[in-house]
């Protein structure tokens, strides 16, 4: 199951910026595909038979499972993440479906401090992945 998680992980910028949280249990990402789907991922630490669990979405429902893991799963760890902030400037976007979740995952990664004090659960470039790898 690794190695599926690795290649997933080194082609997830081959279609647009994807978002990648790790946590000490946990690993999340939300993948633009070649379509205008989305591959939601997450990879379990400690479930020693399916670690890994993937499916292609819509655009919507992938913005809804993305902030849904950003309010409810995110925050158990990183306590101060300004989640009504994020969602205001979704709101105030102007942007849906693939537009949106892009949008978000771009002022994430960018103003990541504008959220957040911690930093380290997001994976902001291509050149972090190792990261993600390396906890596999």
């Amino acid at each position: 199951m690794s190695e599926e998680f690795k290649t997933i992980v080194d082609s997830s910028f081959d279609n647009g910026i994807p978002l990648w949280i790790y946590t000490e249990d946990y690993i999340y990402g939300i993948v633009p595909t070649a379509g205008d789907k989305w591959l939601e991922v997450s990879y379990t630490f400690e479930d020693p038979d399916e670690p890994l669990m993937k499916g292609e979405k819509s655009p919507d429902f992938a913005y809804q499972l993305m902030m849904e893991e950003i309010s409810k799963g995110v925050t158990f760890y990183v306590e101060d993440l300004k989640v009504p902030l994020l969602k205001e400037f979704a709101g105030g976007s102007g942007k849906s479906g693939s537009d949106l979740i892009s949008a978000v995952i771009e002022e994430l990664i960018t103003n990541t401090s504008k959220y957040t004090d911690n930093i380290d659960f997001l994976i902001k470039s291509k050149d972090d992945l190792g990261k993600l790898k390396d906890k596999v």
